[in-house]
């Protein structure tokens, strides 16, 4: 159980499958990007409660957990980092002996989270975490995002030059992988909508 997204009156799950998503990102990621991606989860929370909607904790909380593990080196495989981050997950989920329809649900979560629309009624965690991607890079829904557990949030899980360094990333995803969703996104305009998020980094 995370006992900072406890105190802020948000459930994580407490699962084995829970917990080695959080290990691993934990272990192979910059803590920059940890922080992200607790918070994408954290902020998907709250946009469920503002919206009424439910969700399966444990799937939007491993894709959350995992959605950018293909940004990291040691989980690129030369696609889109989205997909090839989806892999991971999947992989992960299908060793701890999940049902293959479950894996396939984190996968898909995690290969959408930053396409340009979503596919035709798809699954709430699949909105949830593209929302809250959104949120926590460019400021997304924020207004619909309870005061109160901002600061809390920020304070548990600090943003540690988030905005410099996501560029970055995505700068360097653009320039190897032309084709993949960051290139379209650096053309849509995101490093300026990431510069003007209302966060201090």
């Amino acid at each position: 159980m995370d006992e900072a997204l406890a105190r802020l009156g948000m459930s994580v799950p407490d699962s084995a499958l829970a917990r080695r998503a959080r290990e691993l990102i934990t272990d192979a990621a910059a803590p920059f990007l940890v922080n992200h991606s607790v918070r994408c989860y954290a902020w998907a929370v709250e946009l469920a409660r503002h919206d009424g909607l439910q969700f399966d904790p444990e799937i939007l909380y491993v894709s959350a957990m995992l959605h950018d593990i293909g940004l990291v080196p040691a989980y690129n495989l030369g696609g889109c980092y989205e997909v090839d981050g989806a892999i991971a997950a999947e992989r992960l989920v299908g060793e701890a002996g999940e049902p293959k329809a479950r894996a396939r649900a984190i996968y898909d979560v995690i290969a959408l989270h930053d396409d340009e629309t979503l596919p035709p009624d798809p699954a709430t965690e699949i909105v949830l975490l593209w929302d809250s991607a959104g949120t926590d890079v460019t400021g997304h829904r924020f207004a619909d995002v309870r005061p109160a557990i901002i600061p809390g949030l920020l304070a548990a899980y600090p943003r540690l030059d988030f905005k410099r360094e996501f560029t970055a990333l995505l700068i360097d995803q653009a320039s190897r992988k032309p084709t993949c969703p960051a290139a379209a996104m650096i053309s849509a305009g995101i490093l300026e909508e990431i510069a003007q998020a209302p966060f201090d980094s």
